[in-house]
């Protein structure tokens, strides 16, 4: 069987069937998102997740 995952609009992680949010636009657009704390930052904040540090990965380059 195939489970069927979603991805979080906001931070891009894998959402399981029967967890987080669904939020539908008035233009009909679906965002799905995996947590309360994604949804505020995207809806009610405005942020872009590429400038918000939690949500962007690190690189072996990086560092840790």
């Amino acid at each position: 069987m195939s489970i069927l995952l979603k991805k979080c609009a906001f931070c891009g992680s894998d959402i399981e069937p029967g967890h987080g949010w669904m939020y539908v636009k008035a233009d009909g657009t679906i965002l799905y998102f995996c947590s309360s704390k994604c949804a505020k930052n995207y809806l009610k904040l405005g942020r872009n997740p590429k400038k918000v540090k939690w949500v962007r990965k690190k690189s072996k380059k990086e560092g840790k």
